[in-house]
């Protein structure tokens, strides 16, 4: 595979897909055209028509009408996402609207939709993305420099290493013990996404029917190793029901981990592992945004504490098995860790990736420790997504060779998103979450709840998922969220703050001191659970409509049926750990309605709570492990939870492998699968107490004058620009 230069078809797949038909205006008859006719190579394409419907005989003499794939999409956008109607359901004005599309058709080439990775982690991140390939294609601005859509998250990052089956599927039946040979790679695991997990553990029904295809199919989880892991335990959406409806049924849980996070609380066994700059054995690493790739020296620097690399973690782990079982393989199969430091296995996949072939891991790691940096072997540097594509006429991974607006698939068609349309969030919007906001259309016919044998009147948060309801604009705008007849009224997003990748913000105390206006190291107010603590963002005129002065102590409470955890009514002291009690700040920038708390705090654990009350300075700090939260109760992900998308969970969707150039079907890990990082919820919010000291009174910034809402004059000087004179 690694010499090949361009998507791997097989001849199932070929007759499976057959060509695809245009109609030839020039001859007035149907054209049949290959997936291989793009660009240059497809010669009849001024012919092709665009727009409107013909009568098409078929073989058996009988007609249909047939339209094109432009013109259906044409019929859908113009007759529900018109500005106007844009404009009422989110905000943006019209004219701006209008005037957008005006400048990025003027800017072919020449403009980039940089989506980043904040807007792909909402339960439709999808139809978003669609709806930008869109617009991009349309004003050819695809795989240009200057012109293209990009995106990040660092799992793209395993598509540029396809050598990895080299060491991470290596045959441990059949073991290369020659450290100049390739391993034989014959993988015995079968890889499932992670996010059925905080999903309860369980697939996605809707009635009877099972919407999860069978090659996402998860398999229960009996146990849990985790190693580089962001904190998957602690910082999973639906943290609490995890922690107490899904850890229960698992035997075993192991954690690699340099900090002691939450995920640690709640593991048997945790193994202290090296950080970055402790590694005793070269590694390496690539961006998915810029040429380089990063190569770590074994470095001379003494370790912090006793830890271990995460290959010796997996290495004695296995060698461990193998004593318990008699059989040597556990011990060569980790033979090139500590002969070789590692080096043998890095080469091997250096030398099967298409990007890295020709690279010597000695002379990366020589170079590296002399801070020169290695190039990554890609056709463009920075990287340009699609370059191939859009400058030399190559075929995307798709059965058209094109990229594909109308999806065909029936899982698409069942769920109403078969044509590039817009849904509601599935839980952070005003409206009636999760419908297809359209008017009516000949191709969009999604099944209906009673097809699933569940009533349209079930819009509880499972339900949501594959409830698939049509209604226009006005009816949306018409519609409200359940749960505002019982007092909730306020959308709440938990973005990943911009300077900061998950909890690297808070790791270390001066760090964390800076994070918010809360940083405080006497903890002059006790209540503090740690020298800073986490907080809310509310627009000033909503928290004085709910009689919430800045720096209170708040509760926020999202879907009583299924948070903090499923279950919750009837475990009142599992409840005051996994409640979300927090400071609001008042901050003008978000819309009135929406709030925002970021992502990167350690939440609160049984240790903690324990500790806020036994402790003698009131920290939130574990006594048995000195684990320390920045929350008095709850965390960010006390009001989120799990969600499992149908389209997402598909058999009949083909993708372009993880790895190499295959185009595949169904199941790719981190191409076609669930995503776990929904940072939406619609909430409530109850003043638990003051945020002046004692909880009395105004919190001391704002009584200063000093605070947004509370400006003094010298403030409101200062904000006026009062103090800069021209000299």
């Amino acid at each position: 595979m690694t010499r090949q230069p361009g998507p791997v078809i097989t001849e199932t797949q070929r007759k499976d897909w057959g060509d695809f038909v245009v109609w030839d205006n020039r001859r007035g008859r149907p054209a049949a055209v290959s997936r291989d006719m793009v660009g240059k190579n497809f010669k009849a394409r001024s012919a092709a028509r665009l727009d409107g419907g013909v009568t098409v005989t078929l073989a058996d003499g009988s007609t249909i009408e047939c339209r094109t794939v432009f013109d259906l999409t044409r019929e859908m956008l113009d007759g529900s996402y018109t500005p106007a109607d844009v404009e009422k359901l989110t905000w943006a004005p019209a004219q701006a609207v209008r005037d957008l599309a005006r400048e990025i058709a003027k800017a072919k080439g020449a403009t980039s939709f940089a989506c980043g990775m904040g807007p792909n982690q909402y339960f439709n991140s999808d139809l978003k993305d669609r709806a930008v390939f869109l617009v991009a294609a349309l004003t050819a601005n695809i795989g240009k420099i200057g012109g293209n859509v990009g995106s990040y998250a660092g799992n793209y990052r395993a598509s540029f290493f396809n050598g990895l089956p080299q060491y991470i599927a290596e045959n441990p039946f059949d073991i290369e013990l020659d450290p100049s040979k390739p391993a034989r790679p014959k993988s015995y695991f079968k890889a499932e996404s992670v996010h059925y997990f905080n999903h309860g553990d369980t697939i996605l029904r809707q009635g009877k029917t099972i919407l999860t295809g069978k090659t996402h199919m998860p398999t229960p989880t009996k146990s849990i190793c985790v190693s580089n892991s962001n904190s998957l335990i602690g910082n999973a959406k639906g943290h609490y029901d995890t922690v107490m409806n899904v850890l229960p049924r698992v035997e075993f849980i192991g954690l690699n981990e340099w900090w002691w996070t939450a995920s640690c609380e709640y593991s048997d066994v945790v193994f202290p592992v090296d950080s970055w700059a402790e590694f005793k054995y070269p590694d390496m690493t690539i961006s998915v945004t810029n040429p380089f790739l990063y190569v770590f020296p074994a470095t001379p620097l003494p370790r912090i504490h006793n830890t271990r690399s995460d290959m010796d973690v997996a290495a004695g782990i296995t060698r461990a098995m193998g004593k318990l079982i008699n059989d040597p393989r556990c011990d060569d199969y980790w033979r090139f860790v500590e002969q070789g430091g590692v080096r043998p296995y890095i080469q091997r996949i250096l030398d099967h990736s298409n990007a890295t072939r020709g690279y010597k891991i000695e002379d990366l790691e020589a170079k590296a420790a002399d801070g020169v940096p290695a190039i990554l072997q890609t056709r463009t540097y920075p990287k340009i997504g699609a370059w191939e594509q859009g400058n030399e006429d190559k075929p995307y991974y798709t059965k058209t060779g094109r990229l594909e607006f109308y999806r065909e698939e029936p899982e698409f068609m069942d769920s109403g998103e078969n044509l590039v349309v817009h849904r509601e969030p599935i839980d952070s919007t005003f409206y009636e979450p999760n419908v297809i906001v359209a008017r009516p259309h000949p191709l969009l016919r999604p099944k209906k709840p009673e097809d699933y044998g569940v009533p349209s009147s079930d819009v509880s948060g499972d339900a949501r998922q594959a409830r698939h309801v049509v209604l226009s604009v006005d009816e949306v705008l018409a519609s409200s969220h359940p749960l505002r007849h019982e007092g909730y009224d306020y959308i709440f997003h938990t973005p990943k703050y911009r300077h900061g990748a998950h909890t690297t913000p808070v790791d270390t105390d001066i760090v964390a001191m800076w994070f918010g206006p809360f940083g405080d190291p006497y903890r002059t107010d006790p209540r503090m659970p740690f020298l800073t603590e986490g907080y809310v963002d509310i627009n000033p005129l909503d928290a004085r409509a709910m009689g919430i002065e800045d720096g209170d102590y708040v509760y926020v409470d999202a879907d009583p049926h299924d948070r903090p955890f499923r279950g919750w009514q009837k475990r009142p002291e599992d409840y005051k750990i996994a409640r979300l009690l927090v400071r609001a700040r008042y901050y003008p920038g978000t819309p009135r309605g929406v709030t925002r708390m970021w992502h990167n705090m350690y939440g609160s654990t049984y240790g903690s709570v324990r500790g806020a009350k036994e402790n003698k300075n009131g920290l939130a700090k574990s006594p048995a492990t000195g684990y320390q939260s920045l929350f008095r109760g709850g965390s960010h992900q006390s009001c989120t939870r799990g969600w499992l998308k149908p389209t997402w969970m598909t058999d009949s969707l083909y993708v372009k492998g993880l790895m190499g150039q295959k185009i595949t079907r169904g199941f790719v890990p981190d191409v076609h699968c669930p995503t776990g990082a929904p940072r939406e919820a619609f909430v409530k919010f109850e003043k638990a107490e003051a945020g002046g000291m004692g909880g009395r009174g105004l919190w001391k910034p704002a009584k200063m004058g000093l605070r947004p809402g509370y400006e003094n004059e010298t403030l409101k000087k200062f904000i006026a620009g009062a103090f800069a004179v021209k000299a």
